[in-house]
């Protein structure tokens, strides 16, 4: 993560070195971003770039976190939404609205792209390691706000079954190729948990709707 110093720099400052930072990674392959090249487009001097983050990973990493941050709050932006519908429903509008997000943007999506298909090993864990969290701690909240409501059972581990919800969901690209939409991959998880979680009188109300 970045040193105190960055944040302590002017919001400007700030907002330009990492958008100079996105562009490098989102336009070329990792291993040829050079830190050299950050620090001439933003405008910095190399030992600054220093006093700001340890190397290239770390800025790379730091970039993921914010990218993380954005889109855990404007998920939670959705949480109104609940009391409208139920929680398959709910997940399913959390999925669609996270899969759209920074979708309009070509630079994120090309950053996204080249993550999933360039980046090295070691650093790929630590930025799953990192963001992954704010995914299933989102769906462990929205799994708590069911169960006051009475659609999902007292007794679950709930974070449990955030994580296993979570990791299904997040892999849902891996299967894309055999023709079905994330949407319906998304329902098909789904499906078979809730079984598992939902109450009596929640498959009674899914079955009478």
């Amino acid at each position: 993560m970045p040193k105190s110093t960055f944040f302590n720099l002017p919001e400007e400052k700030k907002d330009k070195i990492i958008a100079v930072a996105i562009d490098e990674f989102a336009q070329n392959h990792y291993e040829k971003v050079t830190i050299n090249k950050i620090v001439k487009r933003a405008e910095i001097p190399k030992g600054s770039f220093y006093q700001y983050f340890e190397n290239k990973d770390d800025v790379y990493i730091f970039l993921f976190s914010q990218i993380g941050n954005s889109k855990k709050n404007n998920l939670e932006e959705l949480k109104d939404r609940s009391s409208q519908l139920d929680f398959k429903s709910y997940v399913m509008l959390l999925l669609e609205a996270g899969n759209q997000f920074g979708n309009e943007d070509l630079r994120i999506l090309e950053l996204k792209n080249r993550f999933i298909n360039e980046c090295p090993q070691e650093i790929r864990k630590k930025i799953l390691s990192n963001e992954f969290p704010k995914s299933y701690q989102l769906l462990a909240d929205v799994i708590r706000l069911y169960i006051k409501k009475g659609e999902l059972r007292e007794n679950l581990d709930v974070e449990m079954v955030a994580y296993i919800v979570t990791q299904g969901l997040a892999n849902i690209e891996f299967y894309q190729n055999a023709g079905s939409s994330i949407k319906d991959l998304g329902t098909r998880i789904l499906d078979v948990v809730i079984e598992g979680i939902q109450t009596e009188s929640g498959g009674e109300n899914k079955k009478g709707e």
